[in-house]
């Protein structure tokens, strides 16, 4: 057996990487951020806690890790110039993204509304998100502002809220949730 590559090693700490996120989620979200543990994590990933601190520097920093890692998806899906004013079609994308993403990775929703429901873990991830999602949440007000609303941040968050109780309401009754009524009812109202 030859030598591994760089490019395998890579990958093989890519993934081992990804392991211990997707344990973190699971464990966080579960036992709460600050009920949990490194070990916990580490049992959960079935790696060693030294091996963690190998990827990462604290708890503190897989959450970080976790929750951008989350909204850089989302972005990276969308694929929005936020440098240019949003579009009826794009609005329209983010509308069924965010519906969409919660039927296709329903644990993975869960989980992330369960940790985000976590008032202490808030203040947390703010800092790392913030300037991420400013640009959006600008782009979003512009957004309302060109469909006449007078006030468009309450507007943006009216919108945030639905599309957040829609998500949850998914996540409650998948089998019986009309995902597709509702998403065509949101787009209506917004788009």
């Amino acid at each position: 057996m030859s030598p591994r590559s760089p490019k395998q090693f890579a990958e093989i700490r890519e993934e081992r990487k990804q392991q211990i996120l997707d344990a973190a989620l699971h464990v966080f979200a579960e036992d709460s951020y600050h009920g949990s543990s490194i070990a916990a994590v580490a049992k959960r990933a079935e790696v060693s806690k030294g091996l963690i601190y190998n990827y990462f520097e604290s708890k503190e920093e897989i959450l970080k890790t976790l929750i951008v890692g989350i909204f850089d998806h989302m972005m990276k899906t969308l694929q929005l110039d936020l440098q240019k004013p949003l579009s009826k079609a794009d609005f329209v994308r983010i509308i069924e993204l965010s519906v969409d993403e919660v039927v296709k990775t329903p644990q993975r929703w869960k989980l992330y509304m369960s940790l985000s429901f976590q008032p202490d873990v808030t203040p947390l991830i703010m800092t790392e998100l913030m300037p991420k999602l400013q640009p959006f949440m600008i782009a979003m007000s512009n957004y309302f502002i060109g469909k006449g609303h007078e006030d468009p941040m309450t507007m943006m968050r009216y919108y945030s809220a639905v599309l957040d109780g829609v998500q949850m309401h998914i996540l409650m009754d998948p089998q019986n949730f009309p995902v597709d009524k509702v998403k065509q009812m949101i787009i209506d109202q917004f788009a």
